[in-house]
């Protein structure tokens, strides 16, 4: 009897575990697909916020970039007036000019620098620094000049202003290219600042190359 009731009790063991089984494969199967949801969720979330950051910095870098565009385009054409500066003599044989080199600066700029390329970045901040040194060395050499002989003096101010000119204006352009922004319209016609100021600074290349040619022909009087 006492066997009888043992074996029963194993085969109704035996038969409450195989019932079991089902209810917790769905379980497994449910954990699992829950924890594959949140991943999934974790997963499309973490997608969604690196899209929402990246369109934030692009935003951020148009928008800077759409003030310094406009900033660089308008010392560039500035420039074309003093690249193309030649002055006047007063009654005392001093030198007089109408356009000095023009002055860059970027107080205006409200927009994020840190969004700009490191490269880029300093290559702008570095204009104000060129453009200083290149106002000492105008004044410099007007004060080499003498009386009723300014020549000097205004074509260090030509060759200032259209070296700067250009630098403004690929700066701008590389800009533009960055942020996917129409071309501008610096180079449409002869009278355009890209064509004036890159004629003006091969111009003054030549001329260089010239001086340069003739001193080489000279005697050397140490001989």
């Amino acid at each position: 009897m006492a066997d009888w009731f043992i074996a029963t009790e194993g085969v109704k063991v035996v038969k409450d575990s195989a019932s079991l089984w089902p209810q917790i494969v769905t379980a497994i199967s449910s954990a699992g697909a829950a924890l594959v949801g949140v991943a999934l969720t974790h997963r499309f979330t973490r997608r969604r916020e690196e899209a929402t950051a990246a369109r934030k910095r692009y935003d951020e870098l148009y928008f800077i970039s759409t003030e310094l565009v406009f900033l660089l385009e308008r010392f560039a054409q500035r420039c074309v007036y003093s690249a193309n500066e030649s002055g006047e003599y007063d009654q005392d044989g001093r030198i007089r000019i109408e356009y000095s080199l023009p002055e860059i600066n970027f107080e205006s700029i409200t927009g994020d620098w840190r969004s700009l390329p490191p490269g880029l970045m300093y290559r702008l901040a570095e204009l104000p620094v060129i453009c200083r040194e290149a106002a000492s060395s105008i004044s410099a050499a007007f004060n080499e000049d003498t009386p009723f002989d300014g020549s000097y003096g205004i074509f260090e101010l030509n060759r200032q202003s259209a070296r700067l000119g250009l630098k403004a204006i690929r700066l701008s352009r590389w800009l533009r290219q960055l942020c996917d922004m129409p071309g501008d319209r610096l180079s449409d016609d002869r009278w355009s600042a890209w064509s004036v100021l890159y004629r003006k600074r091969w111009e003054h290349i030549r001329n260089n190359n010239n001086v340069y040619r003739r001193y080489k022909r000279l005697p050397d009087v140490t001989e």
